[in-house]
This record gives structure tokens, sequence and C-alpha cells, in this order.
């Protein structure tokens, strides 16, 4: 049950208690009318038993309406004590007895209290009076986690946070403590605020551009993720830059669940931050929440055709866009519009790669697709992955043809990879170890894999080349 009105203060008090409460409050002037009634006669005794069945009936409808009991008890007191003060007014107005004007008092007396709390309530007293406390609770506390993300969900921010639904300054108050822990609690506590008075998000920022404390820096962004000020947005973007991959992260995902309406205003922050060859092992862009907007996955697109960095970042982004999108709702339309940028040869070679693995992993590659991957023109990965699933379904004797090819590619990391395939596919043993990763790229065991996996194309070759050589030594 929610309590309101003047039993919000009594927050502690057991819920058995705070009905009984509440029945006895709705159920007084019934109870002061069915007195005054039997202790008169006559016209006014009618009159007073009328409205004490009325009371009743109200208190009745009050209990069996289960949405009643979550309405403010406030306005169905006022409305009840005033109703009773009229019948006690028109039905007992020639009786002067102590019952009487008690019963006026009473009836007047409690709905002044009850409005008296209800408005204060409403003016946000309590409420800013608890986070108060609540804030100097957080900032006296001594014993801290040594990581700064568990600060979040310690049970003293978790309150804090709730009461800060009206105002966030008793959390603004924190922001200057000198203990690192105190102003990142404080900042969890405003994490996605959505209200905010003139001025607060501006120091929010200001402090994320001035502290040189990453845990402080991302709290800061975090609080600031539902802004919707342009001016705001963009210089938040900003932080896509930062030297921090903590920072990064917390930037990504306070700006980019509603690209919808953002990405016009960060998509130059995004492509900055893509290109950055510092940023390359951060991957692809994570947000947790929507997908993202048609604007942006043209523009990722675009850049994934590019060099370098941005291009592989760019391909990899769409990639997590497109795994989001398979795992919420298998869309046919999306399934055929993947298909036909994986089959294209003018397409991103980042990108067909990204969207190759994507539609293995989730075994929508189809038979026809698979077999044009084969051709020399498709990138190597590309050419690999169509090979191992044909010969996982079986013999195909065009990927052999494929593998072999690839096998002859001067490029150790691919001839590693080629001969996974054809020790897992095709039985054949090259010395690497079953069940384990590939072997570094530079060490000795991949150059002897290497040396073994191109024998081994060039022994399957030679017998293809006798053939085709063997008439033009007959003519000659």
């Amino acid at each position: 049950m929610r309590s309101t009105g003047w039993t919000h203060v009594g927050q502690n008090v057991p819920p058995g208690v705070v009905l009984l409460v509440r029945v006895a409050v709705l159920l007084l002037p019934a109870a002061l009318l069915i007195v005054g009634c039997l202790n008169h006669t006559g016209a006014p005794a009618i009159m007073l038993a009328m409205g004490a069945g009325f009371q009743l009936v109200v208190c009745a409808l009050t209990f069996v309406t289960r949405r009643a009991w979550r309405m403010p008890l406030g306005p169905s007191v006022i409305v009840l004590y005033v109703i009773a003060l009229g019948w006690i007014c028109l039905g007992a107005a020639e009786w002067n007895n102590w019952f009487t004007y008690l019963s006026q008092a009473v009836l007047l007396v409690v709905p002044l209290i009850v409005f008296a709390f209800q408005t204060l309530r409403d003016s946000g007293a309590p409420a800013l009076r608890r986070a108060r406390l609540l804030a100097d609770r957080v900032a006296r506390r001594q014993d801290w986690p040594t990581d700064f993300g568990a600060c979040r969900s310690l049970p003293e921010v978790k309150a804090l946070r709730e009461s800060l639904h009206l105002d966030a300054a008793p959390a603004l108050v924190l922001l200057h403590h000198p203990r690192v822990q105190v102003r990142v609690a404080a900042l969890a506590a405003l994490e996605f605020r959505q209200n905010w008075r003139p001025g607060q998000a501006e120091m929010i920022l200001q402090l994320a551009q001035q502290t040189r404390e990453p845990a402080v820096r991302a709290a800061a962004i975090s609080a600031l993720g539902n802004l919707h000020d342009r001016l705001l947005v963009e210089l938040l973007a900003e932080f896509f830059s930062d030297n921090s991959w903590e920072v990064r992260r917390a930037t990504a995902d306070a700006l980019l669940w509603d690209t919808e309406h953002r990405w016009s205003w960060i998509r130059h922050a995004v492509r900055r931050s893509l290109a950055n060859p510092l940023f390359h092992d951060d991957g692809p862009l994570h947000f947790d929440s929507q997908l993202l907007a048609p604007e942006a996955l043209k523009d990722l697109t675009a850049w994934a055709s590019e060099k370098g960095v941005l291009g592989v970042r760019a391909a990899s982004t769409l990639g997590v866009h497109y795994n989001r999108a398979l795992s919420e709702r298998v869309d046919d339309t999306l399934l055929q519009d993947l298909r036909t940028q994986l089959s294209n040869p003018h397409a991103a070679p980042a990108l067909r790669i990204e969207l190759g693995r994507l539609l293995r992993q989730n075994q929508e590659l189809d038979h026809n697709v698979l077999e044009k991957l084969l051709n020399s023109a498709n990138p190597a990965p590309l050419r690999l992955m169509a090979v191992e699933t044909l010969l996982g379904e079986g013999d195909h004797a065009d990927a052999v043809l494929a593998l072999r090819d690839l096998a002859r590619l001067p490029n150790r990391e691919i001839a590693l990879a080629t001969a996974d395939v054809v020790q897992r596919r095709l039985g054949i043993d090259l010395g690497l170890a079953v069940g384990q990763p590939l072997p570094p790229v530079h060490s000795r065991l991949a150059a002897e894999v290497t040396r073994r996996v191109m024998m081994w194309a060039a022994q399957e070759a030679r017998p293809q080349q006798v053939e085709s050589r063997a008439p033009e030594v007959a003519h000659t």
C-alpha cells in the first residue's frame, strides 16, 4: 500500500498499523454521527442517521475498491469530515451540549491537520530534508569500497537516488568533497536524471571537464545521459575522445541510447573517436539500450568502407547493432538485406566479414551465398568462413579447391587459420594442438605450421599441373 498524506511521515510504521489507522480515520465521522443520533430524538436523530448512513456507504465503497486503497488519503479525509460537519450543523444545530461541540471540533480540526500535512508533503520539504540527511550520511561514511564502480550499489547511494526526485541540490553539495568515493557516489545518485534546475547540468559538465579522476568524469557523464540541450550534448560528446577507456565507455552509454534525436549532434565526435588509432583496442561502440537510428547506420556503413581503424571499428559497431536486432526479433527483411550486403563485392570488406560472422553465428547463411563466397574475388576471411561451413556440411570439391588456394597466400595469419580448417575438416595433421588456440603469428610453431600447410597445397596441386603440361610435351 502506498503511504500518502500525513501517513507518509511514519515510513517505518508497520503496514498493519497504517491500515488500522487509515480505517479508523475514515470511520470516525460516521461514528460521531451515530453517537449523535443516539443522543438525539425526532428530526435531528433522523438527520444524523441519514448522515451516518451516507458516511458508511462511502467508506464501504472505499474499502471494496482496490484502486481507492492506492489513492491519497488526504482528499478523502477532507471530503468526509467536511460533509459530516455539515450533517452535525444541520441535524444538531438546536442542541447545545458538550458532545455537539466536541464533534464539530474534531470534524474541523482533523481535516485541517490532514490538509496541513498534505500541503507540507506537496511542497517537497520532507523529501528535501530526507535527501539532505542521506547526503550527510554519505559524506560521513568512512568504509568505502576500493572499486569506484561499487560505490553506486551501496544502500546509502540507492536511498539518496530515490530521495532526489524533486531537487538534485543535496547531492550537488557533495561534488566538492575531498574524497573521490563521495563524489562518485553523489554523481551515481544522479545517474540519467531527467529534471534539472537551471545551472545544475552545467555545473556537472564543468566538473567533468576539470576533474582529473576518470571515475568522477565517467559518473558525471552518466548523470547527464538524459540531456536534451544540443549545446550541452555536443560538449558531452567531446568525451568520446577522452584518454580513459572508462570515460569513453560511459560517454557511449550516455549518448548512443537516443541516436534518433542526437545523432546529428554527436556524429562528428563519434567519427573522430572511431578513427583515432589510440583507441583501436576499444573495439565497437557499446550501447546497451535502443538500437541505432537509420541515419547512424547510414553513416557507419559509409565509414566502414574507409581504410584504417575507422573502417574496422565502424564495421564491428554495425555488427553489434545487427546482432542485437536479430536477437530481439528475426526479421526476414533484415536478413535479406544482410545477405545482400554480404554478397555485394563492392561493399566494404570489413563490413562483409563482420556480417558473415554474424550470419554464420545465427545459422542464417544459405548454400547459394556460401558458394558465391568461394570466389577468389572475395576477402580471404570470407572465403575461409565459407569453406569451413561447407565442409562442415559434407564433402565439397569447390571448397577444397578454395582451401588450397588460401593455403598459398603469403600471409601467415591466413595460413594458420587455413591450417586449422584443414586439420579439423579434412583430418590432416599439420602440427596444431587439438582444442587449443592458434599459436602466436611470430612463433616458431606458427612458422612450421605455415610451411606444412603450404607444402600440403603444393602437393595437392602438383598432379593437376603435370596433367595440364602433358599435352604440351607430346605436341613438342
